[in-house]
C-alpha cells in the first residue's frame, strides 16, 4: 500500500530460448568438431603413419571416436539452454 504501481511479468525480459539454444549448440558444436579432427589428424599419424596401421584397422576407432563426442556436444547444450532459459 506504497502508493506504487505493480508491474506485470509478462515474461519478454530474459533472452529467446531459441537464440540461447542454437549459439550454445553452433559454438559447442564448432569446438568439438575442432578436436574432432586434431584428433583424427593425430590417431591417422601415430596409428598410420609410425605405427604402420593399416587404415581399414584404425577406421573403426575414428567412427567410435565420433559417436562418444555427441556426448560433449548434447549435454553442455542442453545445461546452457536450461540455465539461460529461466
Amino acid at each position: 500500500m506504497s502508493g506504487e504501481k505493480a508491474t506485470v511479468d509478462d515474461g519478454d525480459n530474459g533472452p529467446n530460448i531459441g537464440v540461447v539454444a542454437g549459439v550454445a549448440f553452433t559454438a559447442i558444436t564448432l569446438l568439438a568438431a575442432i578436436a574432432y579432427t586434431v584428433m583424427l589428424n593425430l590417431v591417422d599419424w601415430v596409428a598410420v603413419g609410425v605405427l604402420s596401421y593399416p587404415v581399414a584397422g584404425v577406421a573403426p576407432f575414428a567412427v567410435i571416436t565420433g559417436a562418444i563426442l555427441t556426448i560433449p556436444i548434447v549435454v553442455p547444450t542442453v545445461l546452457v539452454t536450461a540455465r539461460f532459459a529461466d
